[in-house]
């Protein structure tokens, strides 16, 4: 399924095909660490263009061969076959060779015609070039000057080479890979919005390393994990909580503006696990490093399995392909064969300057209150900036006032579905289809506040339209953790603790136990989180027998230990 083929190149329009030789060439002079500078397309496709669409002009002497054989080379691109016939009049309209190819043989350039539409066998390539060289005899330049003919077979070859733009491809001929990317907009920036990547001098990346202390700035950490990725057989894994711009920072690894050495966006190949890929991560990891290509996957929402079996892949001898995958948590210690780098939040000038730049109609005041509410989280504060209308303020609101319209979003009050916001909030994650049987949660967490799971199911969808919880196939979960801490503080205060022991401590369900747990770790703040873990570790709790620990019971103990 992932691949292209001669028929897919002659799919392509007019303009669709130049665009993709300019972005060709853009990936070949990348590879070869030239100057993209050097390339020069765009326009109208039917404008007058002097005989070429396509330009490469790179410094004289400069070293190139293949698809662009030499440093001043010249393409026209044709969607219509380009018989013998047809070369001559494009070379020589009116019987006169046209000056830019004229000025490509003073250089010792090449010139290339380009037809989607043409499949040539050799006897027939050989006639185009044999016109091709037919109509430059007489220039005084023409020995010198390189000509070639690139039907839709050889263009297709050439795409091969850059498996990054092999989606680029399918999506214009309506052959999308599911689930599958080239390079892009992957974090949904709002058309019109500046996309500029907003550098931040606090360390926020940290690396686990003694000798970088509290972390990386972040372009520091952008050029550390480009060169991570920069050779096949590498593996990355990039976490941090939901909302501090995890997808934003991998864009800008490709992103010549920023840092040095960009990594080729060719090679980048993305997909969101979330929108249920096909193939499935590992089957086009094997695939492309049986083919020998190179790319380098990134994998947005990976889980830990799906991360192990990608760094198996990688990792093995002969691999073609480099791998980094994005997860807003990591379950265990440093995955092995894998270099880990753990995004933390902005800093809150950086917020401030974000939220000004999506929404200049606010107030540096109001920037400033959203920036401090926001603890840093870019998720929060934007979502919070979108609730101010031009003539409000937001300055002098509490922080409980402020949550309110967070959570709010220009809605009205539903006290039902801060219910179950709340009740889904006490576990770190929930299984959030299965309205009946043995593993069912949804009615689990709807018990606890007198709902049905189908409440809970709706309400949960409510949440996610609001931006205030992720879906990652069956599993949910209430994020970003600033807001579903806060949820879970106030669940405590209004659910009767023997109503949560009934449902979950004592329930069937060791899942949701150990999820239960994992959420307690973050509210040490809350008094109710503190009296229910000091009694789990008296000498009757639940996590009284240390010594006696089974996998379950150390999770818990590691879980609440805050």
């Amino acid at each position: 399924m992932f691949e292209i083929t001669r028929d897919d190149i002659a799919a392509l329009d007019d303009e669709d095909l130049r665009t993709l030789i300019g972005l060709l060439c853009e990936a070949e002079l990348r590879r070869r660490g030239l100057p993209v500078s050097a390339v020069t397309w765009g326009g109208n496709q039917t404008a007058k263009d002097g005989g070429l669409d396509v330009r490469v002009s790179l410094p004289e002497g400069a070293k190139i061969e293949g698809f662009i054989p030499r440093a001043a080379t010249g393409f026209q691109v044709k969607k219509p076959d380009m018989p013998p016939s047809e070369v001559a009049k494009e070379m020589k309209p009116k019987g006169v060779l046209r000056s830019v190819i004229e000025e490509l043989a003073a250089a010792s350039g090449a010139y290339i015609i380009v037809s989607s539409s043409g499949s040539t066998a050799d006897s027939a390539l050989t006639g185009r070039r044999d016109a091709m060289a037919e109509a430059v005899r007489g220039c005084a330049d023409g020995g010198k000057l390189h000509l070639d003919f690139y039907d839709r077979n050889r263009v297709a070859s050439w795409v091969r080479d850059h498996a990054g733009l092999i989606p680029w491809v399918r999506s214009r001929i309506g052959k999308s890979v599911p689930g599958w990317r080239a390079y892009g907009a992957w974090s949904h920036v709002p058309a019109g919005a500046d996309k500029t990547y907003l550098l931040d001098d606090k360390a926020r990346i940290k690396t686990g390393r003694k000798d970088d202390g509290d972390g990386l700035s972040s372009v520091d950490g952008i050029n550390r994990i480009r060169d991570a990725l920069r050779s096949p057989g590498q593996v990355v894994r990039l976490v941090g909580l939901s909302g501090v711009g995890k997808t934003r920072l991998v864009e800008a690894l490709f992103d010549s503006a920023i840092g040095v050495n960009a990594i080729d966006p060719s090679l980048a190949i993305y997909t969101d696990t979330a929108d249920e890929p096909d193939p499935q991560p590992k089957g086009l990891a094997s695939d492309l490093v049986a083919s020998g290509t190179r790319a380098i996957l990134v994998i947005d929402n990976c889980p830990p399995e799906t991360h192990k079996q990608l760094a198996d892949v990688a990792n093995a001898a002969g691999s073609t392909i480099s791998v980094i995958t994005v997860e807003y948590d990591i379950r265990e210690d440093q995955p092995e064969g894998t270099d880990v780098f753990s995004l933390e939040t902005s800093s809150l000038p950086l917020i401030e300057k974000l939220v000004r730049g999506r929404f200049p109609d606010l107030s540096q005041v109001d920037a400033g209150t959203i920036a401090e509410f926001s603890g840093g989280n870019a998720r929060i504060a934007l979502a919070l900036a979108g609730t101010v209308k031009k003539s409000e303020t937001v300055s002098g609101l509490t922080n409980t006032e402020l949550f309110t319209r967070l959570f709010q979003q220009r809605h009205g009050h539903d006290a039902g579905l801060l219910q179950i916001a709340e009740a889904c909030s006490l576990v770190y994650s929930f299984e959030g289809e299965a309205l009946t049987g043995e593993n069912a949660e949804l009615p689990v967490l709807g018990g606890l506040i007198g709902k049905t799971a189908q409440e809970v199911f709706t309400a949960a969808a409510e949440l996610k339209r609001r931006d205030l919880l992720q879906q990652r196939r069956q599993w949910r979960a209430v994020l970003p953790h600033a807001i579903a801490n806060r949820l879970a503080a106030m669940a405590l205060q209004n659910i009767p603790y023997a109503v949560i022991e009934a449902a979950i401590v004592r329930g069937s369900s060791e899942r949701l136990l150990r999820s239960f747990s994992r959420r307690l770790g973050y509210l040490d703040g809350s008094k109710e989180a503190q009296a229910i873990v000091q009694g789990w570790l008296t000498k009757d709790g639940l996590l009284a027998d240390v010594l006696d620990f089974n996998e379950l019971g150390r999770a818990m103990c590691e879980n609440v230990a805050p």
